[in-house]
């Protein structure tokens, strides 16, 4: 008796052992239903039924099993609900996951391309609930099947052999995680970018990946808590992260609002700190100053129209409409000679529109997009200096935000005629002279010109008294007596002219209550007057 006391008391051990042992896993015919979870090796995560909110709907889920606020970040059965807890899933010999209602009726149930003997259900530690083999192939996973939560080392974007997309989408409201409104997708129509999507509307995109991250802003680069892999080839175009810390729990959700975050949970505060958020300002809306518009957020108003360009019309641009964008002020003609505009610090414009080629140098780009008449543009969208990508454009830029010196760098075609001193490269560089040096330039070349005709006055031995005051030749550039007269050149109608290009709208900055105020271009000016000195 005492005997089969031991071996009991054996088997019940070794039960319990087993049980331990296989938390993680869902055995083959046995049903997990409300009340029972399965929780992966870590606990980081646990699989069971839950209720959002006060929906009074169940649902079969994963959630982090770590905190304390309710987190969901995977649902099996986000559109078909139970109203019940009298679900089960099961888990069949042929490898296959079935959710069945109260009724017995199947309202989901995983795929399985083959079935394959003695497989396991298992929920890994990453999030992951797989259905694999004994050799550890996955035969389904979750993870290919996301919600509206990325969490790292989750793949999405497209695989290009089946079609098959795996993309991130919002819920209906914090009490119903069916399908909402805004999903995030990446987009393959020329070069691929992702896009944050309001239905069928853009709402954000995220720009082309430049070699590093997609070039949305410089605070979305890789930190060195998380890392980012992009991958674009003739099998698939994806991307996901991951943490350099596997003790940290971070998501990235696509939430009600259509704002994409990326958040890390806060011992401390015992909630959800936001670290990345887009849209993060008014730039990041899609086509905020449309076409050929630039947009910069640190500007009052945010909106202005590049180099070269102008508003299409100027009265609602004025009142702060941007959606008409801006127009050429001079049309492209092929038959013509072209160059192009550098604008560097920029999120490239919408790529769409657009091809692309690997391996091609800048200039052998360039030279792609001056034989092509309806090329609009052209860069290389990669900032490492790795990679070599020609990217043209074929049709209006947009969605185009300035950076500074963290953007990257495009090259616009623009006539040859609009451009005061193109280069023979075919490259314009926008100069961008600061008040000082401006102020400092005009002061020497007022003393060169006063001292010319000081010392031309000095060979002819000519005294001119003209008023009182300080000589301003001597003011500026010697130490004469305070008692020599002002003697300041006057430029005349021709000289103005010239020097604001025939006084052109491109040249205003602006008018007062003594009339319109131009930039005039120094150079031209010093050497127009200089010309006649010497006359």
């Amino acid at each position: 008796m005492k005997g089969m006391e031991s071996i009991n008391i054996l088997f019940f051990l070794s039960s319990i052992w087993i049980l331990s042992s296989a938390l993680d896993t869902i055995p083959v015919n046995q049903p997990l239903t409300d009340g029972s979870i399965i929780t992966s090796s870590g606990g980081k995560f646990r699989l069971g039924f839950f209720t959002p909110g006060t929906s009074g709907k169940w649902y079969l889920g994963i959630l982090f099993n770590k905190v304390t606020v309710q987190t969901v970040v995977w649902v099996a059965n986000r559109d078909s609900p139970l109203n019940r807890t009298d679900g089960m899933l099961n888990f069949t010999r042929q490898g296959i996951l079935t959710l069945l209602n109260g009724s017995g009726r199947v309202i989901w149930s995983s795929s399985a391309t083959k079935h394959v003997q003695n497989p396991v259900a298992q929920l890994l530690d990453s999030g992951n609930l797989v259905v694999r083999d004994a050799a550890e192939n996955y035969l389904w996973q979750s993870f290919d099947y996301p919600c509206d939560t990325a969490l790292p080392g989750m793949k999405l974007g497209v695989d290009l052999k089946t079609g098959f997309r795996g993309f991130l989408s919002s819920w209906k409201s914090t009490n119903d995680p069916s399908k909402g409104e805004f999903s995030w997708v990446i987009d393959l129509r020329g070069y691929p970018q992702p896009f944050v999507m309001n239905g069928s509307t853009e709402s954000f995109r995220s720009g082309p990946w430049n070699g590093l991250a997609f070039s949305v802003a410089p605070s979305q680069l890789p930190s060195p808590g998380y890392n980012y892999t992009y991958v674009s080839d003739t099998e698939e175009v994806s991307f996901m992260y991951q943490l350099t810390d596997s003790s940290i729990l971070a998501r990235v959700v696509m939430q009600l609002n259509g704002v994409l975050q990326l958040s890390i949970w806060n011992n401390q505060t015992q909630n959800w700190d936001g670290f990345v958020s887009v849209p993060a300002d008014n730039c990041d809306i899609y086509g905020q100053c449309h076409s050929y518009g630039l947009c910069n957020s640190g500007n009052s108003p945010n909106c202005r129209c590049l180099d070269y360009f102008e508003p299409k019309d100027p009265t609602e641009w004025a009142r702060g409409n941007w959606s008409k964008g801006c127009v050429r002020k001079t049309s492209l003609n092929c038959q013509k000679e072209v160059k192009f505009l550098k604008y560097p610090g920029i999120k490239l414009p919408d790529t769409r529109f657009s091809s692309y080629s690997r391996g091609v140098s800048l200039k052998a780009c360039e030279e792609l997009c001056l034989t092509n008449c309806s090329c609009m543009a052209y860069a290389n969208p990669d900032i490492t200096g790795t990679n070599e990508v020609c990217l043209l454009w074929f049709n209006e830029l947009m969605d185009i935000r300035e950076f500074g010196g963290s953007g990257q760098d495009i090259y616009i075609k623009l006539s040859s005629s609009e451009l005061e001193n193109p280069t023979t490269t075919g490259k314009v560089k926008k100069l961008r002279i600061s008040l000082p040096l401006a102020a400092s330039t005009l002061l020497l070349a007022l003393c060169l010109i006063l001292y010319l005709r000081q010392k031309k006055k000095d060979q002819n031995q000519q005294h001119f008294s003209k008023g009182r005051g300080i000589r301003s030749s001597e003011m500026f550039c010697t130490n004469k007596s305070k008692d020599d007269e002002l003697d300041l050149p006057l430029f005349d109608f021709e000289t103005i002219s010239h020097a604001t290009n025939n006084f052109s709208l491109s040249n205003k900055l602006g008018e007062g209550g003594f009339g319109p105020v131009y930039k005039v271009t120094m150079l031209t000016a010093t050497l127009s007057v200089l010309s006649k000195l010497s006359a």
